[in-house]
């Protein structure tokens, strides 16, 4: 098996380029995408449990909606009224089924079950299929509703409103209660709105660098390689005691509070125990403040996901350890080319070596690391 090319993937992913034939204002890719995508879910999630009293798999819409596009890592984003033409529906949903089961097969054995259920029946008819379907189509509406507030007239603001009269007739009530609440609810506007923008916080900060990153696409890495790690524990190594639906919760949301506090680098952070402390308790703050605005319905889930991110559960565990990876392999990608990230680099190996004893961490620097650093793909 070959795990390190779900790696590369979702690496890749915010090099697949969205929308950009119509020269749109703020750029967009498939991670940042399908960060949206997954956040989206997660406030679906919510909706779907709390509100409706739908007994649906939070984890299993969750996981679908952060990695239902990773087939265009091969494919490419593909326009959607190619997609939508007669001639080509049945050629390119094969193509991408194809690609989908390619992606699972690299994976381990113990994996490929649940992988299969993220990847390729990410938009099949199941109930949480159909939601993936309406909540991608919830996100380009938002896109397109920003780009039309900048540019007003022209496609965006056509698209948006064809979307916005889509999704007005979904089958989904909780599609439309959000959709509605969107307009009529300040707070559920505002953190929507701190989804959408996370792409405008730009990472590593006072570093020289060739790869581009943000919260958003970090934020998709860090929950695709969490629910990686959580699955490898699981299923290999048989620790069955993780909630897939707070870990996911956890790793999505773990940034959104820096659309407020913005990305402060870790040197600042962390050069005392008094300022990491403060810090701390600043961020805490601001996500406290982010999820009361909301309805109370969704506060003590999101109190979870956003306030208690990193706390000592398990699970809050596995989401310090994505970030710390996710640093890692950008540190990794850039010292080929970039000697400014040789002490990052290894300042974040030997955290993750001295720090981290759980079995799909060694696993990952047994294995995955060292196949991502020589093999020629990542070179």
């Amino acid at each position: 098996m070959n795990n390190s090319h779900y790696y590369k993937s979702i690496f890749q992913m915010q090099y697949v380029r969205r929308w950009q034939e119509y020269s749109p204002r703020h750029q967009d890719n498939a991670a940042s995408h399908s960060f949206r995508c997954a956040a989206i879910a997660v406030l679906i999630s919510i909706i779907e449990q709390r509100l409706l009293m739908k007994a649906i798999s939070p984890a299993e819409l969750i996981g679908k909606a952060l990695l239902h596009d990773l087939n265009e890592t091969v494919t490419g984003s593909i326009k959607y009224v190619t997609k939508k033409e007669k001639t080509l529906i049945a050629h390119i949903q094969r193509l991408e089924s194809e690609v989908n089961q390619q992606l699972v097969s690299h994976l381990s054995k113990s994996l490929q079950y649940s992988f299969t259920q993220y990847i390729v029946q990410a938009e099949d008819a199941s109930y949480t299929g159909g939601l993936v379907r309406d909540i991608d189509s919830f996100d380009a509406m938002l896109f397109c509703k920003r780009e039309s507030e900048l540019q007003q007239g022209g496609y965006f603001t056509a698209r948006y409103e064809e979307l916005r009269t889509q999704l007005l007739s979904s089958s989904y009530d909780s599609i439309r209660w959000l959709l509605h609440a969107m307009e009529q609810d300040q707070g559920v506007a505002q953190f929507l709105d701190y989804i959408l923008n996370l792409d405008m916080i730009e990472r590593w900060g006072g570093s020289f660098n060739l790869i581009p990153d943000n919260d958003a696409t970090h934020s998709f890495r860090v929950a695709a390689i969490a629910l990686f790690h959580a699955h490898l524990e699981k299923e290999k190594y048989k620790i069955e005691d993780i909630n897939l639906y707070s870990l996911l919760g956890k790793s999505i949301m773990h940034d959104v509070v820096e659309g407020v506090s913005g990305d402060v680098a870790s040197p600042i952070k962390h050069s005392s125990a008094d300022v990491k402390e403060a810090f701390a308790q600043f961020e805490a703050q601001v996500a406290r403040d982010m999820v009361n605005e909301l309805p109370s319905f969704m506060i003590e889930d999101m109190m979870d996901f956003l306030v208690y991110a990193k706390d000592d559960t398990y699970e809050g565990l596995l989401v310090d350890i994505a970030d710390k990876i996710d640093a890692l392999i950008k540190s990794n990608l850039e010292i080929r080319n970039n000697p400014h990230y040789a002490s990052k680099y290894e300042q974040q190996l030997t955290h993750i070596q001295h720090r981290y004893e759980n079995p799909s961490v060694i696993f990952f620097l047994a294995y995955i690391l060292h196949d991502l650093t020589f093999d020629h793909v990542m070179r």
